[in-house]
């Protein structure tokens, strides 16, 4: 009797310790460490199997850190607003208006730096009324910021338009985009150390330093209990339309520079810089762990790890020679299917 009970025990044992085994392994592949895994094996078995040695090339690896390292940037800015349960959509057309601005100010004959800080300002003032709009007023965060995408991409191309030859002559502006060659600018966005972009290098270490101060500093926690739960945070004393108005600011901040770096690798200042950017920077978020439904969740390695799958795809569809629509189509789909996973998993955050 003894001993039939014992093996009982134990045969039980044995099927609760595979079950155990079952769940973890189902938790971890349907959770955002998983959803990344998963995305990035497929995307770069597809491409070793249908490009071949060239994906593991360095120049093609140089390629792709260098495609993913102005949005990464976008990226760590834009997470500050989503981790305080703000969405912001206008961070495209901040680029474009950032960029646009800058390389007007240029061909003015202002300073180079000067020109810098004053595209800089001039959408952190856009930014401000973004978060006067939410913070104070209460509008929706979604519509409003959707709205002034709208708006400050037809600004963008105001200002393109109407942008002054550069000193010795030249062409003003050509469809719609100013040209401007800034040598300085130019070394440094495109410069790498060995086969790795120094620009991609620095986007990076912001990553990590963003990753740092989510983590272990009393002003990260603070943006994640405001995003979690605005009503405790109130009652815990936070301020927390201060925080959701800096957030909004950090957002605009980042395209303000990704603009800037724009003009830099591109030699020009199209309007159309930052174009869709907003759709692909929260898709990379939400596949990292950031939630749309609820803020509080996420960190910037996951975000990092979901602008690398964007970039590794587009990447592949660079070598195939495919048509570059496909990326859109791609993230399109992409976008649908980590808000699926977001209404999963609950707004888990990223482990």
């Amino acid at each position: 009797m003894n001993t039939l009970q014992s093996s009982d025990l134990n045969e039980l044992a044995f099927q609760d310790h595979k079950l155990n085994i079952r769940e973890k392994f189902k938790r971890c592949f349907s959770g955002p460490g998983g959803t990344i895994s998963l995305g990035l094996i497929i995307i770069i078995t597809v491409s070793s199997i249908w490009v071949g040695s060239m994906t593991f090339s360095s120049s093609n690896i140089s390629l792709l850190l260098g495609y993913l390292a102005i949005p990464l940037i976008v990226g760590v800015f834009a997470s500050f607003s989503l981790l305080a349960g703000v969405v912001d959509l206008s961070i495209g057309g901040m680029v474009a208006l950032s960029a646009t601005s800058f390389a007007y100010l240029c061909t003015a004959g202002l300073n180079k730096w000067l020109a810098a800080v004053l595209a800089i300002f001039i959408c952190l003032g856009f930014g401000a009324l973004n978060a006067v709009a939410i913070v104070v007023f209460g509008a929706n965060p979604i519509a409003a910021t959707l709205g002034m995408l709208v708006g400050i991409r037809g600004l963008a191309r105001i200002i393109a338009r109407s942008a002054p030859s550069p000193r010795g002559g030249g062409i003003r502006s050509v469809n719609d985009a100013i040209p401007m060659i800034i040598p300085g600018l130019n070394n440094f966005v495109l410069t790498s150390v060995s086969f790795v972009p120094v620009l991609f290098i620095g986007a990076f270490i912001l990553t990590m330093g963003a990753q740092s101060f989510i983590s272990f500093t009393k002003a990260g926690r603070h943006i994640r209990a405001v995003g979690g739960d605005i009503t405790a945070a109130r009652r815990a004393g936070l301020h927390t339309e201060r925080i959701k108005f800096m957030a909004l600011l950090s957002s605009a901040f980042g395209a303000s520079l990704a603009g800037i770096f724009y003009v830099g690798q591109l030699e020009s200042a199209p309007v159309t810089a930052g174009n869709h950017m907003e759709f692909s920077i929260y898709a990379a978020l939400m596949i990292g762990g950031y939630s749309i439904l609820r803020g509080g969740v996420g960190n910037p390695t996951g975000g990092f790890l979901g602008l690398l799958i964007i970039a590794t795809f587009s990447n592949f569809v660079d070598n195939k020679g495919i048509d570059v629509r496909a990326a859109d189509i791609f993230v399109g789909f992409l976008l649908i299917f980590v808000v699926y996973l977001d209404v999963r998993r609950g707004g888990d955050a990223f482990e």
